[in-house]
Formats: C-alpha cells, structure tokens, sequence
C-alpha cells in the first residue's frame, strides 16, 4: 500500500514538473510558469507589443491596451480584438481572470506581481527602466512563452538592437559634450509634467546624441513653464498622446519653438518614446531628429518598414511607415 502511494506521488510530481518550468522574472522571483502557456493576461500596456513580436497575439486573452489607443497594434495583431481590452493593471479583478483560466499573467508592479500571486494566478514582473534589463525582460518573457519562435527572436532582437547601438555611437563619436544638444521631453503638456533621468527617455536622448536638460528624476515629473524657461532646452521632443502645443501656449515663446528645433514622437504599435520595443527605431529617429547632418543617410520611412515585416511580418506601405513617423493612426 506504501510502495503504491509513493509510486502514485512520484508519478504526479513527475507530471507537474513536465508542465511546469522555472522562470526568475525582472523582480528576482523565480516562478514556476506553465510549460506552454495558452491564455495570458498581459497587464502592463508596454509589455503586449513584446508579445505580439514574439508571436503569442493569439495567446492573449485578457489586455491593458484597447483599439482606440493603440490602432496599430489591434491593426497587425487582430487577434487582439479576441481578448477583454482595457483592463486597467491596477483594478484587473482575480477571479475573473481564475475564471478565464488565465494560466501567465505580466505585471510591471511587484506588489501587484504579489498581491495577485497570493490570489493564485501564476504572475511575471516585466518591468524595467535601462536598455540591459528592457533586453533581460524580453529574454524573461521569451523563455516563459517557452517556444523556439519566441527565443529566436529575443536574439534576433537583441543583436539588432546591439547592431543599431554600435552604428549611432560610431557616427556620434566625435562630438563633445557642447555639440550634444539640451533636450527635454514633455510627457504632458495638461497638466505639464516631462521625463528626467532614471528613465528609458533619458537612456534614448543620451543615447541619439543628446543630454537631458531636466534637472529631475524619474517619469512624467511635474514642473512648469517657468521652471523650462529656466531650462531653456536645445530640443523639445513631446510625446505623441500630448501632441504639439497650441499655437498660444507660452511655449511657443522657448528658443526652440521658435528656431524649429521640436518634434512630435512616433508612435506606431506603441508610443515610441516610452517603453515598448520601438525604442530600437526611437533611437535612430531621435539622431536624425538631434543631428540631421550625420545621419541624414538614415531613411526612417524604410527603417520603419522593415522594423514591422522583421519582427511583426506585417508589410507596411509608404503611406503607413509615414502616419506612424507622425504619430498618427491607421488611414
């Protein structure tokens, strides 16, 4: 009777270790995670893009993005239009998500990674702030999707995103720090609020050439237009769900504004300045935006074409790759 329940106990810790495999997500947590996971609840608006680059869209069931804000994605990947949209990360309700049979869930919160695992859903904290832990998440997420699909293409990601690294370092090299413009990035114009240091905004405007003219630390940090007054910017660069600023707003009197030396950010399937896998075409574009002499070679409209039929084998027209280069949606 002994041997039979300890052969029946082997037998069951044998099947769920067939099923389950260890992944240490971005908060150090090492989490069991299914072996092939069928309905995801992505939580993280960043976060989905990876998904659907690393070719899980169908496997999304539940999602914090939604077609109006994010036309493109729900353009490339209409699987998504299959999944509970809009579920904001800090109100997704546990026992609907049990009673979908989410079996992996991305988080960018480890409290919430916590407070939802203690509900007994199997959680994954994706977050991340620099370009090395962006490249470790995607690693991370790749490894829980658990498909060779999903590892192929974290490499391909990564060497490409080395590629690119290597190639804008290369033609900035010979600058000095006075010829690396002042740039400073409005994350909202109402109430205003911009991007400072310890972000993946001020890893990409260091990156493309340029040096962050915001004295703060950390995301959509409140400030107003005197303190950018004071900042007096070389470049302003807005993101695009802030747009420009209208042509009676006191920024329009800021030395950039008036020498031309502003952009509006891309946004495409996510907002490119942010936190998505974009960044890899937000780096490039912001060197060309910051030193257009050096890289006036670089053809963004073709950059972004074969970003799209690379990692999302989705073929964009011309006329697609140029409303995405302006921040606006599918025609």
């Amino acid at each position: 009777m002994a041997l039979g329940l300890a052969a029946g106990l082997s037998a069951a810790l044998a099947s769920t270790s067939a099923f389950a495999r260890p992944v240490t997500d971005m908060g150090g947590t090492v989490v069991q995670v299914p072996d092939a996971p069928s309905a995801i609840a992505d939580l993280w608006f960043a976060h989905n893009e990876s998904l659907v680059m690393l070719g899980a869209a169908s496997k999304i069931k539940v999602t914090a993005e939604n077609p109006k804000d994010r036309p493109w994605l729900f353009k490339i990947a209409p699987a998504l239009l299959q999944a509970k949209t809009g579920v904001r990360p800090n109100t997704a309700d546990p026992e609907d998500l049990l009673n979908r049979k989410i079996d992996l869930v991305f988080v960018s919160d480890q409290g919430q990674a916590e407070t939802l695992r203690h509900k007994g859903l199997t959680v994954l904290n994706a977050h991340y702030v620099t370009w090395p832990d962006m490249l470790r998440s995607l690693d991370m997420t790749a490894q829980a999707l658990g498909t060779p699909y999903a590892r192929d293409t974290a490499a391909l990601y990564r060497k490409s995103m080395e590629n690119t690294l290597q190639f804008i370092q290369e033609r900035l090299a010979p600058l000095d720090a006075a010829q690396r413009p002042r740039v400073l990035h409005i994350a909202k114009l109402n109430p205003l609020q911009v991007d400072g240091t310890d972000t993946l905004i001020d890893s990409w405007i260091t990156t493309a050439g340029g040096r962050n003219a915001a004295t703060v630390t950390g995301n959509h940090r409140p400030t107003t237009f005197e303190q950018i007054a004071a900042w007096n910017p070389d470049f302003i660069i807005l993101d695009p769900s802030s747009g420009a600023p209208d042509a009676t707003s006191p920024l329009r009197t800021l030395k950039a504004f008036q020498d031309g030396k502003w952009a509006v950010s891309p946004q495409g399937v996510f907002a490119w300045d942010r936190y998505g896998f974009e960044e890899l075409l937000q780096i490039q574009w912001a060197a060309k935006q910051l030193h257009p002499t050096l890289f006036q070679d670089v053809n963004m409209t073709q950059k972004v074409q074969d970003f799209y039929k690379t990692f999302f084998h989705y073929t964009l027209s011309a006329d697609d790759a140029a409303r995405i280069l302006a921040a606006q949606p599918p025609a």
